[in-house]
């Protein structure tokens, strides 16, 4: 039988050595509302289990702002003929983009778990 202060440091070496799983690629099977995803062969996760990225669901909203210069181009009725007009200023946008796609069943996505490995974030989609 092990003296209990060797016993006691076990415990402290045990709690403090936890395996750390890292980042891991799951499988949705159902897509939001309800999202469900498949980790492995064995676990599926359930809302009650995942935090999801803004950005990957349908309705994501963000601003954007571009410049754009070069030649515009117009057609003219039959018979066709092509005149090019050479744009003197840049063209500035500013705007919002709605996103409309989202988590689709099979799609693959990054998975990194919580502390607990209870909880996972999914932060993306695979490639």
């Amino acid at each position: 039988m092990e003296s209990w202060d060797v016993e006691f440091a076990g415990m402290f070496k045990e709690r403090n050595n936890k395996v750390y799983t890292g980042p891991q690629v799951g499988v949705v099977l159902s897509p939001p509302p309800n999202t469900r995803v498949r980790l492995g062969d064995e676990i599926i996760l359930t809302m009650d289990h995942l935090i999801i990225a803004a950005h990957v669901l349908s309705g994501y909203k963000r601003e954007f702002s571009s410049t754009s210069s070069g030649d515009i181009v117009t057609k003219t009725p039959p018979p066709e003929t092509y005149d090019t007009y050479t744009v003197l200023e840049s063209l500035d946008h500013d705007g919002e983009i709605t996103l409309k796609d989202t988590l689709k069943i099979g799609d693959q996505v990054i998975l990194i778990p919580a502390s607990t490995d209870q909880t996972y974030f999914l932060i993306d989609k695979v490639g």
